[in-house]
């Protein structure tokens, strides 16, 4: 079953379309990167499918359902999303931030947390490693801490398909790393639709089944990473000439750069 299915999507903002005909599909334990240069539209995506965005045409379902019939509580039944980082408004701690992600399984605010709903946030901060500072406000952390706790909350959501806007962004390759194999595990072992923006290429094609590239908001190709990678593609979408090498423990492209192919001499 197609868990996300997108159809000729236009959406922008102020009426000005950023988006122009998407189309794309993510079924249940599928993993789908959409990459592409800045400007491309790759935010502007992960939040129209979530009605996150005022100016938002075409076809989107969820689970079957169309989005644009869904009360917002329901959205947030199917999809946890995490954005880029940002200042903190509120000065909450880490496990009040994490817990904000059980929310929706309550059936009133006044309610308090039951034995799942710990349970669910303990995991979410375990497997994240945040953990040791639960009680740290969110001020008090770097941008990748707290990147990861956006992470941790959407993971006690518990939804079946995870959105993330750029989830390798302030966190250093260790990290990067280790939240790509945390996302591989929940598309694998739960069965969970992955759907990402993320502008590291080397760092998406040994996770994901499917790459989609944006430019100027048109989808410029896609298909899996060993048949899409290439260096035309690189060319076309980025206007960069790389090198490609296989890599040896995956067999598939890495990319190295080289310089911009627009890049003018330097007298």
């Amino acid at each position: 079953m197609r868990l996300l299915e997108v159809e000729n999507l236009v959406a922008g903002y102020n009426h000005l379309p950023v988006l122009h005909g998407v189309s794309l599909k993510v079924g249940a334990g599928e993993f789908v990167a959409i990459c592409g240069p800045n400007g491309s539209g790759k935010s502007t995506l992960v939040k129209a499918i979530q009605r996150l965005i005022p100016f938002v045409q075409g076809t989107i379902r969820l689970e079957g359902q169309d989005l644009f019939r869904l009360k917002t509580r329901e959205i947030a039944a199917r999809i946890a999303y995490v954005p880029q980082v940002s200042e903190p408004i509120f000065d909450f701690s880490v496990e009040e931030v994490v817990t904000m992600g059980r929310y929706l399984h309550q059936s009133s605010r006044f309610q308090g947390l039951s034995e799942k709903d710990r349970a669910a946030v303990k995991q979410a901060m375990h497997l994240t490693e945040i953990s040791d500072f639960r009680k740290k406000k969110i001020s008090q952390l770097s941008g990748g801490e707290r990147q990861r706790v956006l992470i941790a909350r959407a993971l006690a959501q518990d939804t079946p398909i995870l959105v993330l806007d750029e989830p390798s962004s302030h966190l250093d390759l260790n990290f990067q790393l280790q939240i790509y194999q945390l996302l591989k595990r929940l598309q694998q072992e739960k069965g969970k639709a992955i759907l990402v923006a993320e502008h590291n290429l080397n760092l998406c094609i040994p996770y994901c089944h499917h790459l989609i590239f944006l430019k100027a908001g048109r989808i410029e190709a896609a298909g899996k990473p060993e048949e899409i990678i290439s260096r035309e593609t690189i060319r076309q979408v980025f206007g960069i000439e790389v090198e490609l090498r296989e890599n040896i423990s995956t067999g598939l492209p890495e990319i190295s750069l080289i310089h911009s192919a627009s890049r003018r001499e330097i007298k």
